[in-house]
């Protein structure tokens, strides 16, 4: 079988078919004479076939040389095409991020992390596909995947996600005036909470620290719902004790409709992790999101962040 030739010969065949000369293909390849003449032989040797009839003052097209230029023309064209296309790309990204991440970060982050992005690169598509099921980020074709730590699988790259956050245990002033106020985190028993539900069916335990230990607690009440938002509207309604992360009801706890409980039981902050497959070659415009997480997010205390908690 003959070797195919490289894209390196064919450039050389091309202009010195186009040009009808050595001398000048070198000039434009910035390639010496010898260079080119070496190309063509090696070129010829492969294909056991004389591409040229050349003398001092002559370059010609064989035969078989014109069959090669037809053909080979063509596809050199698209393939300088296709990289000018591809360089442009990395100067200029633009294109589409699909992202899979949780309702909730979609809802904490959104303001924060994404529209600020998209006003920053209008020529990049975000596509943000949130639901609370576990997806195969890769299967389902995602660029990037957003998680608690503990949800990433093993053989994906994971960094920090925009800032820290916890989920807090809140309750309204008219629904801790008529019930009370629980003192320790076994008193959640006497008390009506409003149960988070995952699409698997399970229900959320709520997670708090007591001597530097993680409880997880299993709470009961007569509501359960899927939606941080309509679970914070239920304990706006004094429906009973919610859950939810603490930067979603700012506005709520400033104004004291919403009263923070177990203080000392809180659960330490954590961040979200940006996730992605470490067995494909980035895009430029999947680069430029990452490269702008890192920058848009505490980029001096960046090293830090990344050590703590192992990214890369």
């Amino acid at each position: 079988m003959k070797k195919l030739p490289d894209m390196q010969h064919i450039q050389v065949f091309i202009h010195v078919a186009k040009y009808k000369s050595f001398i000048q293909t070198a000039k434009l390849l910035n390639l010496s004479a010898s260079s080119i003449t070496n190309t063509i032989n090696t070129l010829e040797n492969n294909l056991s076939t004389r591409l040229f009839n050349r003398s001092t003052r002559s370059v010609a097209l064989t035969q078989e040389g014109h069959i090669l230029f037809a053909a080979m023309a063509p596809i050199y064209d698209d393939y300088f095409q296709a990289l000018d296309q591809l360089n442009f790309q990395q100067q200029h990204p633009q294109g589409r991020i699909k992202i899979s991440l949780p309702l909730v970060a979609q809802e904490l982050f959104f303001e924060k992390i994404f529209v600020p992005f998209q006003h920053a690169h209008p020529n990049i598509e975000l596509e943000l596909n949130a639901s609370d099921a576990l997806v195969n980020i890769i299967e389902e074709g995602f660029d990037f995947g957003i998680r608690y730590n503990e949800q990433i699988p093993q053989d994906m790259i994971a960094i920090p996600f925009g800032n820290a956050t916890r989920l807090i245990a809140v309750a309204s002033p008219e629904f801790l005036q008529q019930h009370g106020l629980p003192q320790h985190i076994d008193d959640l028993d006497n008390f009506d909470c409003i149960n988070r539900q995952f699409p698997s069916g399970l229900k959320y335990a709520w997670e708090f620290m007591q001597q530097q230990q993680k409880i997880n607690k299993k709470v009961s009440g007569k509501l359960t719902l899927n939606s941080d938002r309509m679970i914070i509207k239920a304990a706006l309604n004094h429906l009973g004790i919610a859950y939810v992360y603490e930067d979603l009801i700012r506005q709520e706890l400033e104004q004291q409709i919403l009263i923070p409980l177990l203080d000392a039981y809180q659960y330490p902050k954590s961040y979200f992790y940006l996730y992605y497959s470490n067995k494909h070659y980035m895009s430029a415009t999947s680069q430029v999101f990452i490269q702008w997480i890192k920058n848009h997010f505490y980029p001096d205390e960046w090293p830090k962040i990344n050590a703590e908690t192992g990214g890369d």
